[in-house]
């Protein structure tokens, strides 16, 4: 495949550039970028003209199942929302259910420019034969909790090492995780079991942290103990993904720097949740890392990546004042190589280089009435952030293979995804 004539987004020296330059793809690889590349004889040519071409975007906070809740949230607290209408509509859902909505949400990021996500669910295998299906990138799981029982807790445990021990080795789209849901719905037990299967099958932890104000009392219930702490006590030595990171004290930043750690941050999820705003201006500049993640529909609303950039970008404006923060550059590292980072997978995916695979989306900013909010046109990283949204994309290419492209899905059914 040859991408011509495009607008490229490239990292050079930490710094975020747009370039026009060329880029060849070899089966899943990208093999060459350059100004003005020659055709090869039957090669597949994609003109970019008038196009940005940019590294696909990576939700690394996700419940991709979650499509059904849509619009569940209003007027509650996180854990009157969790407890009351989240928890007893997830005990009776089927394993059916959990497919197609996960074949909702996989559609909705498809055709919105997310080439990666990081899962938090259950029925993994549903969820996992839906992503196999569709060829998307993805990391999944199995959560863990036991806040509910010891004997549900173990089933829960059983179903991750079948869900890990079932793996086709042979697909490098999917990778895993061990998952405990929250340091305030895991005991001790729990945690200690997660860490021993990190360990057994060198996965990352991915988890629950500080999202709300609540959490920060109910962990030193349970454990006695900061969440930094607790973090500390179970997971030291591991790569941990910690999600949403609301309510990080300065001394828990202390504890989190001794840690192989970083931040998925899901700033409209804890908007709507009213879970107040993660620093993320501080977390960078205390050399935390910061990805971003949209949480599941309920109450992130929906999958747009381009909608968490904007959020995400104009929030730490609101909490700053006139104080030095996060830049439209910042934000695009976000969500692409800081994701690509938080999940172990920056060697692969997360911006455009040689040797790289090929997970690229192609966003149209040609001149006509759909892209007025991007014209004129004089700063296209700016307009990236806070100007686009996920159906400027035009083409989505994961692994060197194309899963969209001139706004027409070609890997799913789209008639058939939404009737059911």
């Amino acid at each position: 495949m040859l991408i011509k004539n495009g607008n490229v987004v490239i990292f050079e020296n930490d710094d975020v550039k747009v370039k026009k330059l060329d880029i060849r793809v070899n089966g899943s690889i990208i093999e060459k970028i350059d100004e003005k590349l020659d055709e090869i004889k039957g090669e597949k040519v994609i003109d970019a003209t008038d196009k940005v071409v940019m590294p696909g975007l990576i939700n690394t906070h996700a419940h991709i199942a979650m499509s059904i809740f849509r619009g569940t949230f209003e007027g509650c607290d996180l854990y009157t929302w969790l407890s009351e209408k989240i928890w007893p509509i997830e005990d009776k859902l089927t394993e059916e259910e959990v497919y197609n909505a996960t074949m909702v949400s996989i559609l909705e990021m498809i055709s919105t420019g997310t080439t990666c996500v990081n899962d938090h669910y259950f029925f993994s295998k549903q969820i996992r034969k839906a992503l196999e299906e569709s060829k998307m990138r993805a990391v999944i799981t199995r959560v863990l909790m036991d806040n509910d029982g010891e004997e549900a807790s173990d089933k829960r445990i059983n179903e991750f090492v079948e869900l890990y021990e079932s793996r086709n080795k042979a697909n490098n789209l999917i990778t895993y995780t061990v998952a405990p849901h929250g340091l305030y719905t895991c005991s001790g037990k729990v945690l200690s079991k997660s860490r021993e299967l990190a360990l057994k099958y060198n996965l990352p932890i991915h988890v629950h942290f500080l999202e709300s104000i609540n959490e920060i009392q109910s962990i030193k219930e349970l454990h006695n103990n900061t969440g930094a702490n607790v973090l500390k006590k179970y997971f030291n030595g591991l790569h941990l993904i910690l999600a949403h990171g609301v309510k990080i004290s300065d001394d828990d930043i202390e504890v989190l720097k001794s840690l192989d750690c970083g931040i998925a941050h899901c700033p409209i999820s804890n908007l709507r949740l009213g879970c107040k705003i993660a620093d993320t201006t501080k977390y960078l500049e205390e050399s935390i890392n910061v990805a971003l993640g949209t949480d599941g529909q309920g109450s992130g609303n929906n999958l747009d990546m381009f909608e968490a950039m904007k959020i995400a970008g104009l929030i730490q404006g609101g909490i700053h004042e006139n104080e030095k923060r996060i830049t439209a550059k910042d934000v695009i590292k976000m969500g692409t190589i800081n994701g690509a980072r938080l999940l172990g997978l920056d060697d692969k995916i997360g911006s455009i280089e040689v040797g790289k695979e090929a997970d690229i989306i192609i966003v149209d900013i040609s001149k006509k009435l759909d892209n007025i909010k991007i014209t004129p046109n004089v700063d296209i990283i700016s307009n990236i952030v806070y100007n686009m949204d996920g159906r400027s994309v035009d083409t989505t290419i994961v692994s060197g293979e194309i899963l969209m492209e001139n706004r027409n899905v070609k890997v799913i059914d789209t008639k058939k995804v939404l009737k059911k």
